[in-house]
């Protein structure tokens, strides 16, 4: 392979990378938006908020997508999911944890949304601990189930 066909190659598998932690980052908030719909005021039922949280759902694999290529460039790694230590997954899910914080105190003091008595607060931050969950937990699976099946 020239160079320019291995630049090419390498190009074609981040894209190729990327739109696989698009499509699963996208799919395993959809289900978890729609599970943890019950917890937010207004929430009227899986159909009547299946587009809002197919929104969220978008937002969220953008997020997850940014905080990979993000970590990717600090790591000097495309694959870094692939071969990590508990540590980095750990810097994933503290770094999703402090955006969700953030992204939660500003949709309630927006008035973006509020929760039902049914969501557990994380206690001093005032912030449901289903949204932070979310966004500990889903960014390494998706990262997860998005490298088993690449080549390095």
């Amino acid at each position: 392979m020239t160079g320019k066909e291995g630049h090419k190659a390498t190009y074609n598998s981040m894209i190729a990378l990327c739109a696989r932690i698009l499509v699963i980052g996208f799919l395993v908030n959809l289900v978890w938006e729609n599970a943890q719909g019950f917890l937010y005021v207004g929430y009227g039922g899986f159909w009547e908020h299946f587009w809002v949280c197919f929104v969220a759902s978008v937002i969220d694999a953008l997020v997850i997508l940014l905080v990979y290529l993000a970590l990717a460039l600090i790591y000097h790694d495309l694959y870094w999911p692939k071969h990590s230590t508990s540590v980095r997954y750990a810097v994933v899910a503290l770094v999703g944890g402090a955006l969700a914080v953030g992204f939660e105190l500003w949709a309630l003091a927006t008035g973006e949304w509020s929760y039902t008595a049914l969501m557990p607060l994380i206690p001093v931050l005032e912030v449901g601990l289903s949204p932070l969950a979310q966004l500990m937990v889903l960014p390494v699976l998706t990262y997860y189930i998005s490298m088993r099946k690449t080549s390095m």
